[in-house]
Parts: structure tokens; C-alpha cells; sequence
């Protein structure tokens, strides 16, 4: 009890350092998930940040896997994926950035963490800054749940591995067949008149 004490004050007090902010769902853990599926955001997608944000996130066991994977996972499987969402907006003066996380069966939103920092949108390096700002948070956050469930005596946590796409049978050796039925039609215009 007095370490689950400790836990929340230490995000408490993350997510009050600075202009960062953090928020759970009631009952929300990265404990309970093993993949997740970047979702597409256009300004994200423009400075990399989605691509940079799932080489970050599968350092912390979370595997990353597009949603055409998800398709081919069976349900106890697809229980454990989360949604995530990267944005970044801002002008030549103020950078804000964040990132929702959803449950990914049932699109509820389940964290958000984020930052508005004094920085030039147009600048890498303000850029990167806010970046790893707000990948603290998360990571600080993963890090707090996970430690949480393995106190709490949940077995060990693993990286997961990502379940291969099905594999279409192969028609067996058919015979041709070549009636006229069975060729394809051709279409063939008449310019005669």
C-alpha cells in the first residue's frame, strides 16, 4: 500500500513538473497491454515523430505492429493492443505535443500525455526537445506500471511477439480446363460502319 502511495505521487508530481501533463482512465495500466498500433496523424507523420515514437515504445516491451497485424491476432491477443496517437502542433513561439493512448478494441481513450513548451515548431532541435520531454512521461509512466504489477505479484512481463500473418493454402494441381466456358471473354469493337 505505502509503494502504490509512493507511485502516485511520483506521476503526480511528473505530470505537475513543468507544463507536462499526464492522465489516466480509472483503472487504466500499461501493464495490461503488449502491442501497440501507431495511428496515422498528418502533422506527426510530417516531422517523423510517429516513426520516432514506436522506436521509443518497443524499447519498453511494447511491441509495435501495424493495424493489417492486428486483423490476424486471435481476440485474447487483440485484448492486450493499444492505440496510440502522436500530434504535434505549434507556431514559431510555443511547440505542443501529445500523445492518446486507446484501447484499441473498444477506441476508448485511456491516457494522454503531453507538453506545451516555449520552442520554434520549425526547429529541429526545439522539436526534439519537447520530443523527449513528453517520451519521459511515457516512459516514466510504463516504468511505474510495470514495477507496480510486478510487486503486486503478476508473473513476469516479456516482450511479446508479434503473430505471424496466416498463410493462404495452395490450390492443389488442378487440370485445365479449356472449354469455351471456362476461357475469358475478349471484347472486340466493330468499326464497319
Amino acid at each position: 500500500m505505502k509503494s502504490v502511495f509512493i507511485l502516485v505521487v511520483t506521476v503526480f508530481l511528473i505530470a505537475c513538473a513543468g507544463n507536462e501533463t499526464v492522465v489516466y482512465s480509472n483503472g487504466f495500466s500499461f501493464a495490461k497491454y503488449d502491442y501497440v498500433v501507431i495511428e496515422r496523424d498528418d502533422n506527426s507523420a510530417a516531422y517523423g515523430l510517429d516513426v520516432k515514437f514506436g522506436n521509443v515504445i518497443s524499447d519498453y516491451h511494447l511491441a509495435v505492429m501495424g493495424s493489417k497485424e492486428y486483423d490476424n491476432l486471435p481476440y485474447a491477443q487483440k485484448k492486450r493492443v493499444l492505440g496510440a496517437r502522436v500530434s504535434m502542433s505549434g507556431d514559431s513561439d510555443r511547440i505542443v505535443m501529445g500523445v492518446a493512448f486507446q484501447d484499441y478494441i473498444t477506441g476508448r481513450t485511456v491516457a494522454n500525455m503531453g507538453s506545451s513548451e516555449k520552442g520554434d515548431l520549425f526547429d529541429k532541435g526545439d522539436r526534439e526537445d519537447v520530443f523527449l520531454l513528453v517520451m519521459r512521461s511515457v516512459a516514466t509512466a510504463i516504468n511505474a506500471d510495470r514495477q507496480q504489477a510486478l510487486t503486486a505479484g503478476a508473473p513476469q512481463i516479456t516482450a511479446p511477439r508479434v503473430a505471424p500473418a496466416p498463410v493462404a493454402e495452395v490450390p492443389q494441381n488442378t487440370p485445365q480446363d479449356d472449354s469455351p466456358e471456362s476461357r475469358p471473354y475478349t471484347l472486340t469493337p466493330d468499326f464497319s460502319e
